[in-house]
């Protein structure tokens, strides 16, 4: 799986991505894109890789790769948190809320789902994700790069390249 990321202009990042890690040839249009009822997109084509988006200020990032995954990224500083961390469940008050809050994100966005629905059912704690109270069979990868937490969902544990665009 690649995790490509840039700080500049994200809008052509996918496309960018594609190239770069050999999936589409320079100059070849992207596939043509869907999304699932709740809006997570994805390529039509069962030939292309599965892909998660995500972007925060002053940085945007694509994981490209042969399963589902999701991504999620936040800016760590100029953040006023103070209204999202009142909501925190007791186990996850002593949470790095970070690494709380991309765990949940890029959980949602690995199963298409929506925050309005699993948000109050996902607690993270001790690095691991809960739903009603059940671990969740996931794998939860943390990446701190330009000043952001990211965090990559997937179904296993799977080897990831790094790939600054």
């Amino acid at each position: 799986m690649e995790l490509c990321y840039t700080t500049a202009n994200g809008g052509a990042l996918l496309k960018e991505a594609l190239v770069r890690c050999g999936y589409l040839r320079n100059g070849e249009p992207l596939p043509a894109l869907a999304r699932t009822p709740h809006g997570k997109p994805y390529f039509l084509s069962p030939a292309a890789p599965r892909f998660s988006l995500t972007h925060t200020s002053g940085l945007t990032a694509v994981v490209l790769g042969g399963s589902e995954a999701g991504l999620d990224a936040e800016r760590r500083t100029g953040r006023n948190i103070g209204h999202v961390r009142s909501r925190l469940s007791p186990a996850e008050a002593g949470e790095d809320f970070f690494a709380l809050w991309t765990a949940k994100e890029a959980y949602v966005k690995f199963c298409a789902g929506t925050l309005a629905s699993l948000l109050p059912r996902l607690v993270y704690a001790k690095d691991t994700l809960y739903l009603d109270g059940a671990p969740l069979p996931v794998s939860l990868r943390r990446f701190e790069l330009e000043g952001c937490t990211l965090c990559l969902c997937t179904a296993r544990e799977t080897e990831v390249t790094l790939i600054r665009l």
